[in-house]
């Protein structure tokens, strides 16, 4: 017997004197005395126990229990450990239903500080032979792979620039599905049509009450919307390209839609805008804002095609200010909502078989991230998927991260980020890339400050008592100072960044 290579751990929680073990694979949370944990970490190959017959057996009752597979603290064996996670693993990329997102259009109305696509924006939109020829190929291979159940986000650039590419693409998509689903069955010949859902990942400013009836029809059933915090902060970073305000409108449309439709808000903080999220929160719960809703705050981040510099200056979470968002975690909790756990980041969707990109022009790419780089296309809409499909699908981020107990959270990072800084498609791929993108110290800290917190919100009476128990989060959220002032024309943009060069295609 061993301790897990997925374990983590937390000295002296819930009590001194007591370790709270976590099980990044099996999900379990244990809580052992610090005496029999020493014991197990010294002796890995099934314990001798020494001392009275009475507590030899007690402890081996102990050890029967942690090695229950739904618990996995203690292993039998290491190799059959990793089979597990390689098996594991194997079953998230094999998910049977599909998703793509796809992109209408490379242009945007802002012109935000950190944009990740700043180096592609070129106004470009996807013609209606493109659309159709997309439209096609994502029912025919939908059809081909089996999907119970395909949901598409259609993205840009800003995607609600151009609603009739998306209402077109989705009607012909799903006439397509129908006619597929009579002839192919659910496998036992039903009939049955596979299911069609869409999203969006918009600024929001076009996402109003009209808009929504527009597209609920056609499968709308998620947005994702970014604010940078309050009016303030949300200006800052987050630019018109016409110098109109637009935080007030975005806030009044997310509310709206959220009546209707889930919403995904995000948000990403830098130093000179982080003091305007917890007023976000508030007036969010103040608005109702439900809370089913998912909310994520987090780092800005300078990566892909983002002007450099950008952001918080730095491509990962972890050599960003990742601190505050264990403390806008708990400002979350506190009014009530639910986020999700500090230290679960992935594994990104770019591992799964059926996950697929369209771009403007109709190439197929395996990850948004490869938006507008069409040298890493693994196909066309129009002649279907290439060989470097089975190759991206082939890259094992695993080898590059040892025996590190995160890789059922994360597994490996951001390989589309690790790829483009490695250069020419087809090389090899490079697993010292994953020291550039790597989140290992932000996990450590989720470890430390999240951990207890998902284990005591699970355990404790009520959410109260949960917090009242919480360690202090390792900063505190800054506030507004006295120099921040009303939003002007002095101050809504101080720290612009090289600016996209989209055409401000408007609807």
């Amino acid at each position: 017997m061993q301790l897990s290579v997925f374990n983590l751990y937390v000295e002296d929680f819930p009590d001194p004197g007591e370790v709270l073990v976590h099980n990044t694979l099996s999900g379990a949370y244990v809580v052992l005395p610090r005496e029999l944990l020493s014991t197990l970490e010294q002796r890995a190959g099934g314990p001798s126990l020494e001392g009275p017959e009475t507590a030899r057996n007690e402890t081996l009752a102990t050890l029967d229990e942690l090695s229950d597979p739904d618990i996995g603290v203690v292993v039998a064996d290491r190799e059959q450990e990793e089979r597990a996670y390689r098996d594991w693993f194997e079953g998230q990329r094999a998910l049977p239903d599909m998703k793509a997102i796809v992109a209408v259009n490379r242009a945007c109305n802002f012109a935000c500080s950190y944009c990740c696509q700043a180096d592609v924006m070129d106004g470009s939109v996807m013609t209606p032979a493109v659309a159709d020829a997309s439209a096609a190929w994502l029912a025919a291979r939908a059809i081909a792979v089996g999907a119970q159940r395909l949901h598409v986000t259609f993205v840009g650039g800003e995607p609600l620039l151009h609603p009739d590419r998306i209402v077109a693409l989705a009607s012909r998509l799903r006439a397509l599905l129908d006619q597929g689903g009579e002839g192919r069955g659910d496998g036992g010949g039903n009939g049955r049509a596979i299911a069609l859902t869409i999203g969006l990942i918009t600024n929001g400013l076009f996402l109003d009450e009209e808009m929504v009836r527009r597209l609920e029809p056609h499968g709308l059933t998620i947005a994702q919307v970014t604010l940078d915090g309050d009016e303030r902060t949300h200006s800052r970073s987050r630019i018109s390209k016409r110098g109109e305000p637009t935080f007030a409108r975005i806030f009044a449309n997310v509310i709206a839609a959220s009546r209707r439709i889930r919403i995904a808000l995000n948000g990403n903080y830098q130093r000179d805008t982080i003091a305007g999220f917890a007023p976000l929160i508030r007036d969010l719960a103040a608005a109702d804002f439900g809370r089913e809703h998912g909310i994520s705050f987090t780092p800005a981040l300078a990566s892909l095609g983002a002007p450099a510099g950008s952001g918080s200056g730095q491509c990962t979470w972890s050599r960003s200010d990742h601190g505050y968002r264990v403390a806008l975690q708990d400002e979350l909790l506190r009014h009530g909502y639910r986020p999700l756990d500090l230290h679960v980041i992935g594994p990104c969707s770019f591992h799964q078989h059926h996950m697929y990109v369209v771009d403007v022009d109709g190439a197929i790419l395996k990850c948004p991230g490869f938006l507008g780089h069409a040298e890493w296309a693994i196909g066309h809409v129009a002649s279907g998927l290439t060989g470097r499909y089975r190759e991206l699908l082939s890259i094992d981020t695993a080898s590059t991260c040892g025996g590190c107990a995160h890789r059922p959270n994360c597994a490996g990072g951001c390989v589309a980020h690790a790829l483009l800084r490695g250069g020419e498609p087809g090389a090899p791929y490079d697993p010292s890339l994953a020291d550039h993108h790597c989140e290992f110290d932000y996990l450590q800290t989720a470890a430390t400050q999240g951990l207890p917190r998902a284990y005591l919100m699970s355990t404790a009476g009520s959410v109260d008592d949960a917090m009242a128990a919480f360690p202090a989060p390792p900063v505190t959220l800054p506030t507004h100072g006295p120099d921040d002032g009303p939003i002007s024309s002095t101050n809504v943009a101080p720290r612009r960044g090289r600016r996209s060069v989209s055409l401000p295609v408007m609807r």
